[in-house]
This record gives structure tokens, C-alpha cells and sequence, in this order.
């Protein structure tokens, strides 16, 4: 274990650097925080992480066992409390963050079968850890983000996870126009739409299929609804016009996943 006390410490400026996306992806490396998540990523192998902690981790019973690993850990750091609190991200921290590497995916990664889950434009981080959660639990084989939509690595959207994010596949895409164009000879394309659609009850899923769910405000662009081979509505009884672009994706994943339960 190692100690740091001085806000002038290097370890102190990356922390802090790594709340804007441009450093996060420049270093490749993002921040987890919490006991149940940094508990999650120590189990994974060969995942390079390095674990801060304070005194304050100790106070809960969840914490001290924690506590006590990280103090018999050689790369472990140990900081006062008001110095840990300066970095971290959280109103009320329990006293331990992490910071992971991660290596971007990108379209040539996609494995050839399972369902996949295509973003375009989402923005809310809130949304989105939702989605990465929901397709963690229905076991959605990975999630593409298109163009425009929030950093999967947002301290926010990592939060929301619960711990998700190190479970399901994400790949990313520079272009909405030539993704579609180059998976539409081998996937089908469904996109969640208001108009010309299909209840999502009538439709029969494959492991072929990649489903597009919209920008929070505008819905799928027309660039991707013009590739779509079927367009998917949620029927609704109550007077709600819409559900949120997580809540409707975590639907449409439970009826994907149905003829695996």
C-alpha cells in the first residue's frame, strides 16, 4: 500500500483530468466509484485498475472487508479523507474509487450472431446506463454507439451501470450511413418508430437483428429509418405519449430475451 497526501501529487491531477471525455479517451481510462463496483472490477483478471481509498472506507461493515484488502494490496493508495473527497465524484463517497483501462471496440469486433442494440444520438447518461444495465440482465450481446451519443465512461452513465459496463460489449461507430450500409446484407435493422410500425408483441426476433434506439428528443434519424426493415412501437394502454429512451429499450430487450427464460 502507498500513501498520498499532497494535493500537489500527479495521481491528484489525473483523477481530476479524467472528468472531460477528450482525457478519458486520449489516456483510455475512466473512474469507478463505490464499494460494490470497485469489489466487481478486483475480481476481474487481467484488468489493469488502480484502487484509492480513505480512512472513511473502513466505516461500514461492506467497507472494512474491502478496507483490509486494499491495505495488503502493494498498488493500492491510501489518502486522507477531506483529499479523497476532493476528487471524488460523489455527494456522499464510501471512501474508494478506481481507475480502469478500457480498449474501444470497434465495428470490426461484432461477432457475427446475437442480438445487437444500436444508439443514435442518445445523450442522456441517465438513459443510458439504464440501457447498459437492462442489456447486462437480458443478455443483450453488445451495445453500438452511433454518432452523437453520451461517453459510455461519463462517471454518470458508469454509476448507472451498477457494475454493467464491465459485462456487456461496446462497440463503436463513426458513422450511422455506413454502418447500416455495411451490416444490411447480413442483419435486419429495426428501428423504434412512431410511424409505419409493428406492435412489438407481433414481431418474431432473430440473433440477426440490430435494434436502433433514438435521440432522446428527435427519435431515429432518417438516415437509419430508410434502411430499416421494420419499424417497432411499444403499444401503451395508459395516456403516457412516449416512454423514455431507457425504459423502451429495456422493454424491447425483455421480449428479445423471452424464448431464453
Amino acid at each position: 500500500m502507498l500513501e498520498i497526501t499532497s494535493t500537489k501529487n500527479p495521481l491528484i491531477k489525473e483523477i481530476r483530468s479524467l472528468d472531460r471525455k477528450r482525457n478519458r479517451w486520449e489516456r483510455r481510462k475512466f473512474l469507478v466509484e463505490g464499494t460494490r463496483v470497485v469489489n466487481e472490477v478486483l475480481e476481474i483478471e487481467g484488468l489493469p485498475i488502480k484502487v484509492i481509498f480513505s480512512e472513511s472506507l473502513s466505516k461500514t461493515e461492506q467497507g472494512v472487508i474491502l478496507f483490509n484488502r486494499l491495505t495488503d494490496m502493494d498498488e493500492s493508495i491510501l489518502m486522507p479523507e477531506a483529499l479523497f473527497n476532493s476528487i471524488s465524484n460523489v455527494e456522499n463517497s464510501q471512501g474508494v474509487l478506481a481507475i480502469v483501462d478500457f480498449i474501444p471496440r470497434g465495428t470490426d469486433d461484432i461477432p457475427q450472431e446475437g442480438i445487437l442494440f444500436y444508439l443514435d444520438g442518445l445523450q442522456d447518461p441517465g438513459n443510458l446506463g439504464t440501457i447498459i444495465r437492462s442489456a447486462d440482465a437480458f443478455g443483450i450481446s453488445g451495445i453500438v454507439f452511433g454518432e452523437n451519443c453520451v461517453d459510455p465512461y461519463n462517471p454518470k452513465v458508469v454509476r448507472a451501470t451498477m457494475g454493467s459496463i464491465f459485462r456487456v460489449p461496446l462497440y463503436f461507430s463513426n458513422s450511422n450511413e455506413d454502418f447500416m450500409d455495411r451490416i444490411s446484407g447480413t442483419r435486419r435493422i429495426l428501428a423504434t418508430s412512431l410511424n409505419d410500425a409493428t406492435p412489438l408483441n407481433k414481431i418474431r426476433f432473430s440473433g440477426q437483428d440490430v435494434i436502433v434506439i433514438g435521440n432522446e428528443g428527435h427519435g431515429v434519424s432518417n438516415t437509419i429509418l430508410e434502411r430499416s426493415a421494420l419499424n417497432i412501437i411499444i403499444p401503451m394502454v395508459g395516456d403516457a405519449e412516449s416512454l423514455n429512451a431507457g425504459v423502451a429499450a429495456s422493454i424491447i430487450m425483455y421480449e428479445t430475451s423471452r424464448e431464453l427464460i
